[in-house]
Order: structure tokens, then sequence, then C-alpha cells
């Protein structure tokens, strides 16, 4: 069985996606929708940590309010391609591989140069996996610019939309409340986290609607100056914002978006 848990701050937004795909699964579960209208959670490792802990399933899925999941076997179906892999830390539905590139300048203007082009999307195409469409179905729903599954992918990071996690591991393994003090990157931080201690990271080929995107603020850049401290051995983490460079004045710099700074790297590397 799947614990589902998710953070509500929105019970309108709740009720249009997470709760009425909820209603029209046809395998069992437990719900644990944690009401945090009156903010009472700083953030998502925090809620998660507290609301785990008494869940009771074999699976923890932790999920934003605005994901619709797009099939009524989607509970079921997910656990069964979860019971055909062994040490699995970590799955979701939409996450990025690993690039192999010389060093990190490399990868870092690799990506700078296809987005200053308008072809960012052919980063994602070639790293990135899942099955997510973003908007609404009262609109037209746009499939996410990374490629499209139909078995389990193994992947470097996982994106916070889904977040599955076997009880097991979540035993011995908790959201990091420190590095992670707001409510971006726990993701890829527990990604990284089940990963060095042996365990498997994946996407599963299942089909969910996001409503949101995301945006990136201040607290993100907060957050990931921690995570890259934490993971300096990554050298370079893939996430579904973007590489990021474990060394830290590039990372700033790339994530500045300073083009005249940028150029400057990119002529000195030509």
């Amino acid at each position: 069985m799947i614990s589902v848990i998710s953070v509500m701050n929105n019970e309108t937004i709740a009720r249009e996606f997470l709760l009425r795909g909820l209603s029209r699964q046809n395998s069992k579960f437990e719900l644990l929708l944690v009401d945090n209208r009156a903010s009472t959670y700083k953030s998502a490792s925090q809620s998660h940590n507290h609301s785990g802990i008494k869940a009771h399933g074999d699976y923890l899925m932790f999920v934003h309010q605005d994901v619709l999941l797009l099939s009524k076997n989607w509970l079921r179906e997910a656990e069964e391609w979860l019971s055909t892999q062994s040490r699995v830390g970590l799955a979701g539905v939409a996450g990025m591989i690993k690039p192999k590139f010389a060093n990190q300048i490399e990868i870092c203007t690799r990506y700078y140069l296809l987005r200053k082009l308008g072809k960012g999307y052919l980063w994602y195409h070639r790293y990135g996996r899942g099955n997510v469409f973003h908007g609404s179905e009262r609109t037209r729903a746009l499939p996410w610019l990374g490629r499209f599954i139909s078995d389990i992918a193994p992947v470097q990071t996982v994106d916070e939309l889904v977040l599955i996690v076997p009880t097991g591991v979540f035993e011995s393994v908790k959201f990091d409340e420190s590095v992670c003090d707001y409510w971006d990157l726990y993701g890829v931080d527990f990604s990284l986290t089940v990963s060095q201690k042996g365990y498997k990271v994946c996407v599963l080929p299942c089909s969910v609607l996001h409503r949101s995107t995301g945006k990136i603020t201040k607290f993100f850049l907060s957050s990931l100056r921690k995570l890259i401290t934490k993971h300096e051995q990554e050298k370079m983490i893939n996430t579904t914002w973007g590489p990021c460079a474990t060394k830290k004045e590039l990372m700033e710099l790339f994530w500045a978006h300073n083009p005249r700074k940028m150029s400057n790297l990119i002529r000195a590397l030509a």
C-alpha cells in the first residue's frame, strides 16, 4: 500500500488536482493531507519528516497538491513497477540523468549556449526523463521537455512534484531540514543522499498532469548554496531546473544569469 502525503495551502487546487485523481484510484491507499494554510510548517522537509513517521504504507508518496494522476490504475501500477526493482531509494515521475563531460565549466557553458540560442529544450530531451504534462485540462496541457519513457529510467536526481520512498529507506534517511529549509530542492538532496548510501534513484513511466512549473526565488538560491556544499563530491548536479556545478564561483556566476561574464568565460575557453 502507498501512503500519499501532501502539503495543502489551497483547498480549491487540491480538490481539482490531487484529490480528484486519488478519488478514482482502484487500489487501497492511505492519505495524509497536511493543512498548511496557517503556515504551520516552514519547509517541505519539516512537514514531510513529521508526516512520514505517521504513515503506515509500504511506500511513502510525497506529492504536490497540484498534481493530477492520469490513470485510475496509477497507484497500483507504481507499486508494481517498484516491486520489480531491488534497492530503490527514491522514485519519481520526472528526473535528470547526470551528464558526462570533461569538467564543470564545459557542462555549464554548453547549457548556457543552448539557452542563449533558444534551444534549451535539447538539454532536457537528452538528459530529462518522465511522463509529465504541465498546465490544466481546461487549457492545452503541454508535455515537459524531457524524454517520455515506457520503462523505469535511472536518473541522478528526481523532481519534487512526486517523490516515492520505500518506508524502510525513510526509517534511516530523512529529508534534510537544515539544507532544505524552505520548499525547494529537497528532492534533489534526497536523491543524492540515498544514492550515496547505495540505493537506486529512478523515474517511473507513470503519467501525471502538473499545474505549476514553479519559479526560482531567493530561497531557492539559498538552499542551492547549501546543497552544493553538502554534495561537492558530485562535481555536477543535474536538476530539472538545469545543471548545477559544485564549484561555488561557477555556480554563482551561472545562476546569476550574467550574460557578459558568461560570454567572457566562453571566449576564454575557445
